[in-house]
């Protein structure tokens, strides 16, 4: 284990290395940034930003936590290094807490939720707030279902090793002044996008593609900030199929950590368990609105019609816009698709207003 860790040791260090020659003040770029330094901090602060969360994203997330995706051991163990390193996270803290959240979503136990503790409380305390989840009796528990190698317990049972031997690597690297920047904005990086923004800001404002029993949103359309975060702001898309390891379920929606993650299938470094898209939103979709045509009879009475406009029996008609929905390549009129238009505006309604038929 001394030889693994003393690898990944000089990996990130010569990481690093390559930061401080290419951004960093003495680098290809050294003349611009020191003549604005705040530029180099916001570019630093985006990279390992992203590269921060991605690690969480794949590995802790998709990966440990809701078994959507399995990764090869090789590159799933530097992430949850790096993730060590970064932000002190282990995975049985992370996970066992995750799996809390999701039991108790936006219930009085949820540590995250906005709408128990307040907006800003869980945006810039919510840090806290898992801290103290991690030593709660119900969450110790959990931890003990969730196995480990001697790397992970090692990680586990040291948690501040990391950012010590990381912000060290950054002392050398920056210097005293910068350096010392460099280690706070790492450890910034999981309280600020990932423990506060998605779970704060995922649970107050967004749209909802699904029904769930708790007040999780879509955040996709801020695209600079979903980038940064790995897609984990589509988080209405997750709460409703925690097994998927994508979180895009529409058209227009855009999941940069399943991108990576099918380039990792491709290498078969990585395999797909479960995956939830466009595809399977639509089929679902078709299914509750052709039951919705049943239930109402004004519906029912408006297929028939346009069955019988075009010669078709209503059964057959039914069938025709199954097919279509399921994604089969099925022309359908003009007339039929305004009227499939409005059952489903019609199914979001009941759905918002919380509706349905006896």
């Amino acid at each position: 284990m001394l030889k693994l860790m003393t690898l990944f040791t000089a990996l990130y260090a010569l990481f690093f290395l390559v930061i401080k020659s290419t951004i960093g003040m003495n680098g290809l770029f050294g003349d611009a940034l020191e003549a604005h330094p705040i530029i180099f901090l916001m570019i630093y602060l985006v990279a390992i930003s992203h590269i921060t969360i991605t690690a969480m994203s794949l590995s802790f997330h998709r990966y440990h936590t809701h078994k959507g995706v399995v990764i090869n051991k090789w590159i799933d163990i530097p992430m949850q290094v790096w993730l060590w390193m970064v932000t002190s996270l282990s995975k049985v803290d992370w996970v066992a807490v995750h799996i809390w959240h999701h039991a108790h979503s936006d219930l009085e136990k949820d540590p995250h939720s906005p709408l128990h503790k307040g907006l800003w409380h869980a945006l810039f305390l919510g840090v806290f707030d898992y801290s103290k989840a991690k030593s709660w009796p119900e969450v110790e528990k959990i931890k003990k279902t969730i196995p480990t190698n001697r790397l992970e317990s090692y990680m586990f049972n040291h948690s501040f090793t990391g950012p010590v031997i990381l912000s060290a690597i950054t002392l050398v690297m920056f210097g005293p002044v910068w350096g010392l920047l460099v280690a706070v904005l790492n450890f910034l990086v999981s309280p600020i996008f990932a423990i506060g923004g998605v779970n704060a800001l995922a649970h107050w404002w967004g749209y909802r593609n699904h029904v769930t029993t708790d007040n999780s949103r879509n955040l996709g359309f801020i695209v600079p900030l979903n980038f940064i975060i790995c897609g984990e702001l589509d988080h209405n898309n997750h709460h409703a199929h925690m097994r998927s390891c994508s979180f895009r379920h529409r058209w227009f929606e855009f999941d940069i950590g399943f991108f990576y993650l099918k380039i990792l299938s491709w290498f078969q470094l990585a395999e797909l368990k479960n995956v939830y898209s466009p595809a399977t939103l639509k089929q679902e979709f078709g299914m509750k609105f052709l039951e919705l045509i049943e239930k109402d009879y004004r519906f029912k009475k408006r297929c028939e019609e346009l069955a019988n406009e075009m010669n078709l029996g209503y059964q057959e008609l039914k069938l025709r816009i199954e097919a279509y929905y399921r994604g089969e390549k099925v022309k359908l009129e003009k007339s039929v698709k305004e009227f499939m238009d409005e059952v489903r505006r019609t199914y979001i309604a009941n759905q918002k207003l919380k509706l349905s038929y006896s």
